[in-house]
């Protein structure tokens, strides 16, 4: 169930000075976190890549050059809030924004806590927008995060939204984003099944490159191996040719798998194949060159 926290504004503020301050480490505190990552081992493959030609193909095809299908139907995707009628930010608050040092080359994750006060006083530090501040006007909060939602001053039409997982849900200090394969942190909460790890790989999805021009997803699926449940995004990859060159499409596996006794999860980046394709004024067809 989602809160408002309206009321809280004045108290944010006095948290924020106290715990997030400015864009050093200095004031927040690592965060907490109920249990440690487990690493669990990927299973073998669980599809066969299709035919290289395939009305498949050029249908996916069509949708990279279209762009404007990122996802197929009954994917979990994030509708933009109506309300907003400027510029929409949302991102997942991490170590680095406010590591300092060493510490700042070191491994990149999503931080977490279970204190509201602390998500508060972590996006107070970076409560500037084109350098000018934006006021907190809500915070949010359901079993998985909370949402703290800033409005910039320069620009009263555009919303700030920072989230931060709360540890009883994921802790994601077990990973590293800058590398594409290994631990995906660990899941807290209980019961673990395929349903939650689908919602997780398909909302994280959205914060990757991946949701970007020139990927689609051609499927999202689901499968088990003993106690292992495995979730796998199946992508294609627009490369434009040079020179009158045939277009690439390269198909890729986003893989995470999580360990359905204790919520060890991993994550993986698998080239399927590549095929060629061009757009024309009918649509997408192969190509050759």
């Amino acid at each position: 169930m989602k809160t408002k926290m309206l009321g809280m504004l004045m108290m944010t503020m006095t948290l924020a000075a106290c715990g997030g301050g400015g864009g050093g480490g200095g004031g927040a505190s690592a965060p907490s976190s109920s249990s440690a990552p487990q690493n669990v081992s990927t299973p073998p493959p669980v599809s066969s890549p299709a035919p290289d030609s395939s009305a498949a193909d050029l249908t996916l095809a069509a949708r990279l050059y279209k762009g404007d299908a990122r996802t197929p139907a009954g994917f979990d995707l994030e509708e933009r809030p109506a309300s907003v009628s400027g510029t929409l930010s949302t991102r997942h608050l991490r170590n680095t924004d406010f590591a300092a040092g060493p510490q700042a080359a070191g491994p990149v994750f999503e931080v977490c806590t279970n204190d509201m006060a602390q998500a508060i006083a972590w996006s107070e530090s970076l409560a500037n927008w084109h350098g000018e501040y934006s006021d907190l006007v809500e915070v949010l909060g359901d079993e998985q995060k909370f949402e703290v939602i800033r409005v910039p001053r320069a620009d009263v039409t555009a919303m700030l939204r920072h989230r931060v997982f709360k540890c009883d849900y994921l802790d994601r200090s077990g990973t590293d984003l800058r590398v594409d394969a290994g631990s995906a942190g660990a899941m807290n909460q209980r019961p673990l099944t395929a349903d939650e790890l689908e919602a997780l790989a398909e909302y994280l999805w959205q914060f990757t490159m991946f949701n970007n021009a020139d990927f689609v997803v051609e499927s999202s699926s689901r499968a088990s191996n003993g106690n292992l449940l495995v979730h796998t995004i199946r992508m294609g990859q627009l490369v434009r040719g040079v020179a009158g060159a045939c277009d690439s499409v390269q198909m890729v596996d986003w893989t995470h798998t999580m360990d359905s006794v204790n919520g060890g999860l991993t994550r993986s980046l698998t080239n399927v194949r590549t095929f060629k394709a061009k757009s024309s004024p009918a649509g997408a067809e192969s190509c050759t060159g």
